[in-house]
C-alpha cells in the first residue's frame, strides 16, 4: 500500500523584533547676527529626521540628523519669543537576530529621555541630552505544509488557513509646494508643522497610487500680541509609487509625516511666498493567502500515525479609523501667569495590555502619549513652558497579549487646547489613529502521516455497530474510531439531507448505524 504526500510551503509569522538605541547629543548652537541675544532659554525640543531606513543582510540601517530647537527671549520687555535650530547628524546600525526579516524599511518610533539646554553667553547655546529612538521588525518565514493525501484508503478532513503577509514596502522622501503669507512686522515664525491625512491608496502591479491631504500649521509671535497665532494650509497630494512586489487585491497601508518646512520670498515681485514642505510617505501592501491543509486523517485499511505541527498565521485583520479625546489637568506654580499657547509632540501608537481583563483572558488595547509644551507668561513677561503628558487609549479591546498582533498603525493630534481656570491648568487633546492591526493565531495541522500494520478484516466482526452521538460530534471523528469512510457513514444515514457533512458537526443528538461493510 503505498500513500501519496502532497506538500507546500507557507509563509507564516514570526513575530516581531524590537531594539532600542540611544543617540546622544552634545552640541553648541551659536546664534547668528541677524537674530537678537539670548537672555533665557524658554524651551529645547529634540526631534528625529530618519533620512535612511533599510533592513538588508540581516542588518538595519539608520542614518539621518536630530533637529535641536530653542526658544528663547532677550532682554526686551514683554512675552516675545525667537527662535533657532541646530541639525545633529547620527548614523546606527543593529543586527537583526535571524535571517526572516526581509529588506525593506523598519518601523520607527522613539522618544526624548533627557535634555539640558543652556545659554553659555548671549550669542552662544550649549545642548546635551539623549533620544531614546525604537526599531521594529516583523518576521516571516517559510514552513512546509501537508495540504493532501492519496491512496492506502486514506480519509482526510480538510481545513483552510488564512493568513496576511506584507509582500512589499517603501519608504519615499517628497517634496510639496504651497503659498503663505511671510511674517508681518516684527513677527517670528516659531515653528511650522503638520502631518498627513491618508485618503486611500490603489495597488496594481508593481505600483501604488496613494492621495491624501497635508495639514500644515505655522505658529506666528507678534510683538503687540502676548498670545501666539496661527495659520492653517491643506495641500492635497497625490503621489505614485514604484512599489515591485505589489500585485492588484492586496491592501495598502499608508501613513506619513512631516520631515521639514521652508518659508521663503518669492524671486519675482507680485508672486506669493513659498513654502516648501518636505514629507516623507510610508506604504506597505499586505497580501491574504488560503492554504489548504489537512486537519486530520485516518485510513480505512491499516493504522496510521500522525504528526502535527504548529503554524502561527496573522490571520485577524482590524481596520483601525478613530478619534480620542484625552484630557489632563494641573496647577500651575505661578497662578498669575497667562497662558500663551502650546506645541504638541506625540508618540507612536502602542499595544497595551488591558489591566483590567483577567488573567486568564487578557486583551489588549492601542493607546500611547503626547507631551503639550505649554508657553505661559508672567507679569514681568517671562515665557516658561511647562512640558504636560496626556495619555490616550483607543476604547476597544481585543483578545491576546500584544505579542499576539502585527501594528500597523499611525496616529497625530487633530487639536489640542490650553486653558487656564485660576491656577489650574488643563491640557485637551483630540488624536486620530488609522491603520490596520493584524492578529496572529497559532492553528495545528498534520504534517506527516505513516502507515502501520493492515487492519484484521472486517467481515470478521460484527456487522452492525450502533452508535449514540452526541450533538457537536463530528461524523468524521466518529468513522475515524470505526476505520469507515465518512462520507460513506453519513450517506447511510441521511446525513447529507439533514445539513451537516463529514468535516462538521452534529447539531443534535442522534443514533446512527455503521455497517462493517463500510
Amino acid at each position: 500500500m503505498e500513500l501519496q504526500v502532497f506538500k507546500d510551503d507557507v509563509t507564516t509569522y514570526g513575530g516581531r523584533w524590537e531594539t532600542r538605541l540611544e543617540l546622544p547629543v552634545e552640541t553648541e548652537i551659536l546664534i547668528p547676527d541677524y537674530l537678537p541675544a539670548v537672555f533665557k532659554i524658554v524651551k529645547c525640543r529634540i526631534e528625529p529626521v530618519v533620512l535612511q531606513n533599510n533592513i538588508a543582510a540581516g542588518r538595519w540601517q539608520g542614518e539621518g540628523y536630530l533637529r535641536c530647537t530653542v526658544l528663547y527671549q532677550t532682554e526686551e520687555t514683554g512675552a516675545r519669543l525667537w527662535r533657532t535650530e541646530l541639525k545633529s547628524p547620527f548614523e546606527k546600525s543593529a543586527e537583526l537576530p535571524g535571517p526572516e526579516y526581509g529588506a525593506g524599511p523598519a518601523r520607527l518610533w522613539g522618544e526624548v529621555e533627557y535634555c539640558n539646554c543652556r545659554a553659555v553667553s548671549e550669542r552662544r547655546i550649549e545642548v546635551r541630552g539623549a533620544y531614546a529612538l525604537c526599531v521594529g521588525a516583523a518576521a516571516f518565514r517559510t514552513q512546509e505544509l501537508l495540504t493532501g493525501l492519496a491512496g492506502c484508503g486514506i480519509e482526510q478532513r480538510p481545513c483552510t488557513l488564512t493568513g496576511h503577509t506584507c509582500a512589499a514596502a517603501l519608504e519615499k522622501t517628497l517634496t510639496a509646494e504651497t503659498t503663505l503669507p511671510l511674517p508681518g512686522m516684527g513677527e517670528t515664525v516659531l515653528d511650522i508643522a503638520g502631518r498627513f491625512v491618508f485618503g486611500g491608496a490603489t495597488v496594481q502591479t508593481g505600483q501604488v497610487n496613494c492621495q491624501g491631504t497635508l495639514l500644515l500649521q505655522a505658529c506666528f509671535a507678534r510683538p503687540d500680541e502676548a498670545e501666539l497665532s496661527t495659520r492653517q494650509k491643506e495641500v492635497p497630494v497625490r503621489e505614485t509609487l514604484e512599489l515591485p512586489g505589489a500585485a492588484e487585491g492586496d491592501t495598502c497601508v499608508c501613513w506619513g509625516e512631516v520631515l521639514a518646512c521652508t518659508l521663503a520670498a518669492a524671486d519675482t515681485d507680485g508672486e506669493e511666498p513659498l513654502l516648501t514642505v518636505t514629507w516623507k510617505l510610508h506604504a506597505e501592501c499586505w497580501r491574504t493567502a488560503e492554504y489548504t491543509a489537512v486537519a486530520d486523517a485516518y485510513s480505512t485499511l491499516c493504522e496510521t500515525a500522525a504528526e502535527t505541527a504548529d503554524y502561527r498565521l496573522l490571520g485577524r485583520e482590524i481596520a483601525i479609523e478613530q478619534t480620542v479625546t484625552a484630557s489632563a489637568a494641573d496647577d500651575l506654580p505661578d497662578a498669575e501667569a497667562a497662558v500663551l499657547g502650546s506645541f504638541v509632540s506625540v508618540g507612536a501608537p502602542r499595544l497595551l495590555p488591558d489591566p483590567a481583563a483577567p488573567a486568564d483572558a487578557p486583551q489588549v488595547r492601542v493607546g500611547g502619549r503626547l507631551t503639550a509644551h505649554v508657553l505661559c507668561a508672567d507679569a514681568r513677561g517671562e515665557v516658561t513652558c511647562y512640558d504636560k503628558t496626556v495619555a490616550w487609549q483607543l476604547p476597544d479591546a481585543w483578545p491576546g497579549t500584544p505579542a499576539d498582533y502585527c501594528p500597523c498603525l499611525c496616529a497625530g493630534a487633530v487639536r489640542v487646547t490650553s486653558q487656564k481656570n485660576g491656577a489650574a491648568l488643563k491640557v485637551e487633546a483630540e488624536v486620530s489613529v488609522s491603520g490596520m492591526l493584524y492578529g496572529s493565531d497559532t492553528v495545528s495541522a498534520v504534517s506527516a502521516v505513516t502507515p502501520g500494520e493492515e487492519l484484521p478484516d472486517k467481515k470478521l466482526g460484527p456487522s452492525l455497530y450502533i452508535y449514540y452521538a452526541e450533538a457537536g460530534e463530528r461524523v468524521f471523528d466518529i468513522a475515524k474510531r470505526y476505520h469507515a469512510r465518512a462520507g460513506d457513514l453519513a450517506a447511510a444515514n441521511r446525513l447529507d439531507a439533514a445539513g451537516p457533512d463529514a468535516a462538521q458537526a452534529l447539531t443534535a443528538a442522534a443514533c446512527l448505524l455503521i455497517p462493517a461493510a463500510l
